[in-house]
């Protein structure tokens, strides 16, 4: 049989159509389901000299809008200005776009210290660090039926700065692109990273892995990266779900000593070690939040970070970091530090009392393990509640004991009574 040869010319127009089919598919279907596409641009201009942000939302179509309820908490947010109908009452600016294009502008306080007086954001006059959740106010919105936005963001950054990066990815001109399927009004929430900074990037397989400090701090980015290589492949294993870009920002004091995670990035102070002295890991402890994005409710937040500090220590001994010895030695330790506890169910979930959620997820898993001969683990119940987000003990109970088909003697402690 003779095969037909394509030229190559005619070829590269067939691949060209084909990749433009693939990227059009999509909201072509939208179309078809009846919905309303509205381009939404976020504009960000810093302002070190002032410790702030002048942000403007631009709406391509205000009439797919039927309204957006702000909270503009008046000790961060100020000189609210937009298009249409505005009114601000309180901590909210109700705003009411017109029909057509329409822009409403807000100035964000940045820098923002703890009690203890350590800064989970700051703003210097060589750069900057801080959530685009807390630039960007939170919004109920209302919107036409079927309203979807397709977003960016941008910045102005002052003349001597020449970075900045988000985990959202970049499109071609630059702008990185806020998608974020669970919501029809996408924001850009997570870490943003300006200034006079240094910076590496990697792709571990499919995800893009930027970590970035102030220049001059003593954040070990390579080491960072090289010890995220290390226990990838674990990670790939265990949540089969991995972001598509990563951010991971540094910087020492008067940041505050510790992690903070969020929606596709996450803060590590440049002093914290990558495995402390106990063998639980920060940085690792941090990701599992970022990836997992689960949350407590109903006094269960000891589930949210009883899984990511007993992640920071089985990706760890997963990988090869640690011997079998080690393993019982940090479970014993583990044991010793919460022997006073007395239950799980608490509000904040902090120190021995996840260090005792550690325990009793050790054991969750050894007995899931058990009653399925080792064809279910804890593993298979966190990728379930990674589906739900929010979680209590009742979805954790529920998850658990569906994969077995029998009660968890386990989940039946007197820490969860």
């Amino acid at each position: 049989m003779r095969l037909a040869v394509i030229p190559e010319s005619r070829l590269s127009l067939y691949l060209v159509a084909a990749c433009l089919a693939f990227i059009f598919l999509p909201r072509l279907s939208l179309a078809d389901k009846g919905e309303k596409i509205y381009q939404l641009d976020y504009t960000v201009v810093l302002q070190p000299s002032t410790d702030s942000a002048r942000v403007t939302i631009h709406l391509s179509d205000g009439e797919l809008l039927n309204s957006l309820d702000f909270n503009v908490d008046p000790q961060r947010y100020s000189d609210i200005q937009a298009d249409g109908k505005l009114s601000i009452k309180g901590n909210r600016a109700i705003w009411k776009p017109a029909p057509g294009p329409a822009t409403f502008q807000v100035t964000a306080k940045i820098s923002s210290q703890r009690d203890t007086g350590e800064y989970d954001a700051r703003i210097t006059e060589d750069w900057v660090i801080v959530r685009g959740g807390d630039l960007i106010p939170a919004a109920r919105v209302k919107a036409v039926k079927g309203a979807t936005s397709q977003a960016n963001l941008s910045f102005q950054l002052p003349p001597d700065w020449s970075y900045v990066n988000t985990g959202w990815p970049r499109n071609k001109n630059g702008r990185f692109i806020i998608d974020n399927p669970q919501r029809n009004f996408d924001r850009p929430v997570g870490w943003i990273i300006a200034g006079k900074v240094g910076s590496r990037r990697d792709f571990l397989r499919e995800t893009e892995v930027s970590v970035a400090a102030p220049k001059g701090t003593s954040l070990r980015r390579m080491d960072v990266l090289s010890f995220l290589n290390f226990v990838w492949p674990e990670m790939e294993r265990t949540f089969h779900r991995l972001p598509p870009k990563l951010l991971i920002v540094g910087a020492g004091d008067p940041m505050w000593r510790g992690g903070l995670s969020s929606p596709n990035s996450l803060f590590l102070h440049a002093e914290r070690p990558l495995v402390s002295e106990n063998a639980t890991s920060p940085l690792l402890h941090e990701l599992v939040h970022v990836i997992t994005r689960i949350r407590g409710e109903d006094n269960a937040d000891w589930i949210a970070e009883g899984l990511a500090e007993y992640y920071s220590i089985e990706l760890l001994y997963r990988s090869g970091g640690m011997t079998d010895a080690r393993y019982r030695k940090v479970r014993r330790w583990l044991k010793n530090w919460s022997q006073e506890v007395k239950t799980l169910r608490v509000k904040d979930s902090q120190g021995p009392t996840t260090a005792r959620a550690v325990i009793l997820l050790q054991d969750l898993d050894k007995e899931i393990r058990k009653l399925s001969r080792n064809q279910y683990s804890l593993d298979n119940v966190t990728r379930a509640l990674m589906e739900q987000g929010k979680v209590s003990l009742h979805s954790l109970r529920s998850s658990a004991e569906s994969l077995v088909g029998a009660k968890l003697t386990t989940l039946d402690s007197a820490l969860l009574q």
